[in-house]
């Protein structure tokens, strides 16, 4: 079907900006179709139903806060690491994959996130793709912890377990911004900043 990627990736966008908007529990195909502004029949055209839209959504989520990273060099495993750190916390780069998102994007793409990984909790599909999700986000800061051991910008660590103390902690971030009167995202930062320094070697 002539273009039908572009396409599907506008109806992505439409979901992520309703999810956002809804939550899982209200959001319907109609409320999808309208952010899309077209008849949310089409909708049927390229997904058999609301959860299957969804669960392709999962993959956006890699590419929002993995992005190109798997294919860059890691030139400087620091400033890669401290990029990474910030995409999730404050991920506006979604800007890019996301058309016209609303103003706050920290928020909503938090917000979406929640609501994807607590769909998770009783849907066996939602679950296996949410591990798998998480699997490429530890992947990847194991991947620039591991660069920057071999290149000695940072000490000898565990890369894998520091990977999953800093993933822990931004997950505690998103979680808290979007489901306490708590933003916790500052003290996240410093949290991880202080493992940077801990890790790196001096100059």
């Amino acid at each position: 079907m002539s273009g039908q990627p572009e396409t599907e990736q506008r109806i992505r966008e439409a979901a992520f900006r309703a999810l956002g908007k809804h939550g899982y529990a209200d959001l319907s195909i109609k409320d999808i179709g309208e952010e899309l502004g077209q008849n949310p029949s089409i909708i049927y055209h390229y997904f058999d139903s609301k959860d299957e839209l969804l669960l392709s959504m999962l993959d956006v989520f890699v590419e929002l806060f993995v992005g190109r990273q798997a294919e860059r060099p890691l030139t400087d495993p620091e400033a890669e690491l401290r990029r990474f750190v910030d995409q999730m916390l404050n991920p506006t780069h979604g800007e890019q994959a996301m058309s016209s998102p609303p103003a706050d994007m920290e928020t909503v793409a938090s917000r979406v996130y929640v609501e994807l990984w607590a769909h998770a909790t009783w849907d066996s599909d939602f679950r296996r793709e949410t591990t798998q999700v998480e699997e490429r986000l530890r992947a990847a800061l194991a991947r620039i912890l591991r660069a920057g051991i071999e290149t000695d910008r940072f000490r000898p660590v565990d890369a894998e377990q520091t990977a999953d103390h800093i993933f822990f902690l931004l997950q505690q971030g998103i979680h808290a911004r979007t489901t306490t009167n708590r933003d916790d995202i500052e003290r996240i930062r410093t949290l991880i900043d202080a493992i940077i320094a801990d890790i790196s070697r001096e100059d």
